[in-house]
């Protein structure tokens, strides 16, 4: 009997540390420390992927037609983002594709509250003047602080926003050299 009890307590020992080593790594990714990957992991905005083709169902409303370029907001959008609210959140396509989207933030109630959460979500950002970029190897974030209590965010897709930089480039210029004597 006593052999019994002790095959069913390693058993019980056996199964209690696989499922420790199984959950281990969720309870690792949890307590990681801010950082550029989560821009990676999340690649988007609100659910929305960047990439997403545009449809009806994501109830937006056209403010800027550039061709190949369009500027929507959403017409239910919950302005609350995080700790903040924004003034408004812009989602921009690029032929059809979600590309970018660009966050105002106006107030020094909500100003104030940007960066710190931003940092403590990506990691501290790189300085670059008034503002602040983050860059994963898919989503760059990026940062700017304006006199009139006004921040700007704007989390861009890099794929797509390599398209549209190609897009605006001239196509077949050349450089003229001019000889001086």
């Amino acid at each position: 009997m006593h052999f019994f009890l002790s095959q069913i307590s390693r058993l019980k020992a056996t199964r209690l540390l696989l499922l420790l080593f199984l959950l281990l790594p969720l309870a690792l990714r949890a307590q990681q420390p801010a950082s550029v990957r989560r821009l990676d992991e999340s690649n988007g905005f609100r659910g929305l992927r960047f990439g997403t083709p545009l449809t009806e169902s994501l109830h937006l409303k056209l403010l800027q037609d550039k061709g190949d370029e369009k500027i929507y907001e959403r017409t239910d959008e919950d302005l609350r983002v995080g700790r903040f609210s924004a003034a408004r959140i812009h989602y921009k396509f690029f032929k059809d594709q979600f590309a970018t989207v660009t966050i105002i933030v106006r107030g020094p109630e909500h100003t104030g509250q940007v960066l710190p959460m931003f940092e403590g979500l990506y990691g501290p950002g790189r300085p670059d003047g008034f503002s602040y970029k983050w860059q994963g190897s898919l989503v760059a974030l990026s940062y700017a602080s304006l006199p009139n209590d006004q921040v700007i965010l704007a989390m861009s897709s890099l794929p797509l926003a390599a398209q549209m930089q190609q897009a605006k480039a001239p196509v077949n210029t050349t450089k003229l050299k001019i000889k001086r004597k």
